[in-house]
């Protein structure tokens, strides 16, 4: 199965929580899958306004800990040529 393309938003709420909240909304909201127990990952295209908007609608459950498809930080024990 293709993984679903998007930015990834993880809120601390139900996958049916999510979609209920969403009703009526768009946003470019792809996919609402579940990610453990009263948590989800919202899958989206949405940029600018709309990304602002999303996470307005979802600002009191927001996940702060998982920053939103960012690259990982490099280690810090790792060699890095300069």
């Amino acid at each position: 199965m293709n993984e679903i393309k998007g930015h990834r938003l993880y809120v601390k709420l139900g996958a049916s929580q999510v979609r209920r909240r969403l009703k009526g909304l768009g946003f470019g909201v792809r996919k609402v899958q579940s990610a453990g127990r009263g948590e989800a990952v919202i899958i989206h295209t949405a940029t600018g306004q709309h990304l602002r908007e999303l996470q307005s609608v979802f600002h009191d459950v927001l996940k702060r800990d998982q920053p939103e498809d960012s690259p990982p930080a490099p280690d810090e024990n790792e060699d890095t040529i300069v």
